[in-house]
């Protein structure tokens, strides 16, 4: 990752996350916050017993352990106001100041383009103005990285040290996003005694989040409490969620027993059928074909993927490919068309795992094009990230009878046959 940063008085600086061919110090770059690099310092020193032991078998857990907390300790940031203070320590302090169980710093921590600016400017009594992080090159096998794409800092290793780099202000980008239109109602796609189900707009979370109470959740229970009897409070709980920026059909339980025998259907997942629709931004030689409909090749018209998924620890909540450790993820897919520039595609999850789809379309080993205007895992931007909900499937707790809840799309879909087009219009 590199980064830049302009400061008040029209400085452009440059940085490097971590160290490019073992080094730290290149020219034209800052520098980094400490450089523990030097062949013959006390780090390198320490570090290669520590190997040489290991490879005699012997334990090196609190050798490392150790080695690690003077590193941190020696990593002294700089605020805007002068104050100096150790890397480990404004870590331990954000995370008693946000109730984190993540209390020691990881490994990496102010080695980012982002603090490692911060504090240069700081030292230097700069004022910063502007700052942007993007990626240089191939993307690593397990993350899903764009060449020349710009991303937010991490949050497990750079949102907690931000706040002193920058004198206490939490930059805009790391702030929870606000709605632009807020909606004060849903529109009802299912309703009957037991359930309810709604069309969850681009944008809404879906249950309340750490920062944002503004969700569809809280929108349904002002919705219906009016019309509820004042007997009993209402009972309304969301038994599935959709990622904030993807559209379509939620479902909600009206009572507690509903809620539990849905959550058991959506946990077993194959009693539970979910089918979206996705633009994805095509590989340069599909986006600039001259027809503004493409037929596919017949050999990758529809197909299954398998890519086991886990969380990127400190990046949350980004996931990524992880074959060692993942859980099963599969999703089977349909071309429907290509248009204007993006290719649409019928997605449906074997699965629920977090970003599924988002990840199985942008993975190089899935279909290796991102769904179009993606936040996290796109390689260019939209109004909106093109993903909806369009249809839920499933058989009904009480009543034993067969229920399909299908939400029309919110956006236009040319497809190359009319049975592909039988969603929901």
């Amino acid at each position: 990752m590199f980064g830049v940063l302009i400061t008040a008085d029209g400085s452009v600086l440059k940085a490097y996350s971590g160290q490019i061919c073992g080094r730290s110090d290149w020219e034209g770059y800052v520098p980094a916050v400490f450089d523990y690099l030097q062949p013959d310092g006390f780090f390198k020193r320490h570090e290669a017993e520590i190997v040489s032991l290991h490879e005699a078998g012997q334990p090196t857990r609190e050798r490392s352990a150790a080695l690690q907390r003077w590193l941190f300790s020696k990593f002294m940031l700089c605020s805007p106001q002068g104050e100096r203070r150790s890397v480990r320590d404004v870590f331990a302090d954000w995370a008693e100041a946000n109730h984190s169980k993540q209390v020691v710093p990881p490994g990496g921590t102010g080695e980012c383009c982002a603090p490692k600016l911060l504090h240069y400017a700081n030292r230097h009594k700069m004022i910063p103005v502007a700052l942007t992080e993007f990626w240089y090159g191939a993307s690593p096998k397990g993350e899903i990285r764009h060449h020349g794409m710009t991303y937010q800092p991490c949050q497990g290793k750079c949102q907690p040290i931000l706040p002193f780099l920058l004198g206490g202000r939490l930059p805009e980008l790391l702030a929870s996003r606000p709605a632009s239109n807020p909606v004060t109602q849903l529109k009802v796609l299912y309703e009957d005694e037991w359930l309810i189900a709604v069309d969850k707009p681009a944008g809404m979370l879906s249950v309340p989040g750490k920062r944002d109470n503004y969700c569809a959740e809280k929108i349904l229970h002002s919705q219906l409490s009016p019309l509820t009897s004042h007997l009993s409070p209402l009972f309304l709980k969301m038994v599935h969620r959709l990622d904030m920026d993807t559209s379509g059909v939620i479902l909600a339980a009206k009572t507690p027993e509903m809620y539990k025998a849905m959550q058991r259907m959506f946990s077993l997942h194959e009693e539970v059928q979910k089918e979206y629709v996705a633009l994805l931004s095509p590989p340069s030689s599909i986006r600039h074909h001259t027809s503004s409909i493409f037929h596919l090749p017949s050999d990758i018209v529809a197909g299954r993927i398998s890519l086991p998924l886990s969380a990127d620890f400190y990046n949350r909540p980004r996931q990524i490919v992880d074959y060692e450790g993942g859980k099963e993820a599969v999703t089977d897919y349909e071309f429907l068309s290509h248009q204007g520039g993006a290719l649409a595609v019928r997605l449906k999850p074997l699965t629920g795992r977090t970003h599924q789809l988002r990840i199985h379309c942008a993975h190089p080993d899935g279909l290796g094009m991102p769904i179009l205007g993606d936040p996290l895992y796109g390689s260019e931007p939209a109004d909106r990230m093109y993903l909806h909900a369009t249809s839920l499937t499933f058989v009904h707790p009480v009543t034993g009878q067969k229920v399909t809840i299908e939400s029309p799309l919110p956006f236009e879909v040319y497809c190359t046959t009319r049975h592909q087009c039988d969603a929901p219009e």
